[in-house]
């Protein structure tokens, strides 16, 4: 099955009931079948975007604090073992819990699609290259979670980046794209070049199950 699209006005998270009809943003779903064929799409459709955004993070959090300073120890001794340049992995000082960023490979064929689909921990972020991971965290360090529709706000705050949630369900996959309105220009011309079919909310049950 073709990969097919679903775009609309606003922020409207796959996992969520509640969504905001915001006109600042914009929100871009690709949908299949399965998860695997709907990655392929990303990983192309994103290739087109990275001549605007060519560094790919990822933040995430580990939505509670340890349970004791062995577990920390070990967590921030793996860390420093995988971790590149600029990633950076740190504690809120009043929640206790820590989250990093980390930088992803530029070439989206390359990445592990397996550890991308968590979306309630994780949000991955394409973004101009001067973007500093530092201060990513810095902005989303208050975040546990990635639970409302005013947290993927707080996401694209810098007006510097375009977010990404990866969805493996049993009877479909989804990648959807949420960003600022103005960037709509490119991502519509992206979707005309690599002829994907738009799909309306009301078509999406039989799309999946056809």
């Amino acid at each position: 099955m073709k990969t097919v699209f679903i775009k609309k006005i606003g922020i409207h998270p796959w996992d969520q009931t509640h969504h905001s009809d915001d006109e600042q943003f914009v929100t871009i779903t690709l949908l299949n079948q399965d998860y695997a064929s709907v990655w392929k799409t990303w990983c192309e459709f994103s290739s087109s975007l990275a001549q605007h955004w060519p560094k790919i993070v990822q933040w995430h959090t580990k939505l509670a604090p340890y349970f004791n300073n062995s577990q920390e120890y070990l967590s921030l001794k793996n860390f420093a073992k995988t971790s590149t340049p600029g990633d950076v992995l740190k504690k809120h000082e009043l929640t206790e819990i820590y989250s990093q960023v980390t930088l992803l490979n530029p070439d989206p064929f390359k990445i592990d699609p397996t550890r991308m689909a968590v979306y309630r921990t994780c949000i991955t972020l394409m973004q101009k290259q001067n973007s500093k991971n530092e201060n990513t965290w810095r902005r989303l360090s208050d975040l546990d979670c990635i639970s409302t529709t005013d947290d993927i706000k707080l996401v694209l705050a810098d007006n510097l980046s375009i977010s990404f949630r990866f969805y493996d369900a049993e009877t479909h996959g989804t990648a959807q794209l949420i960003c600022h309105s103005e960037h709509l220009p490119i991502l519509s011309d992206i979707i005309q070049k690599m002829d994907i079919n738009e799909i309306q909310q009301k078509d999406i049950y039989t799309y999946i199950h056809s």
